[in-house]
């Protein structure tokens, strides 16, 4: 069971990291980007022009690992 168990976890990471990664990144900065369009009245706007930035790298390393 336990190398059942191994096996999976060891095959969901490689897919992961070979398949799925660049979607994941993407996804997360388009997420990031529209939580902080609705958070703009809320948060300091240090941290929002942060989070922006973090939301373009996300999506900036995705397209170029999509690309490769």
């Amino acid at each position: 069971m336990a190398k059942a168990i191994k096996s999976f976890i060891t095959a969901f990471f490689v897919a992961f990291f070979t398949k799925w990664v660049e979607d994941f990144l993407i996804f997360t900065g388009l997420t990031l980007g529209i939580v902080n369009t609705y958070l703009i009245t809320v948060i300091n706007s240090n941290i929002l022009a942060g989070n922006y930035l973090l939301s373009a790298i996300l999506i900036f390393v995705g397209v170029i690992l999509a690309k490769r």
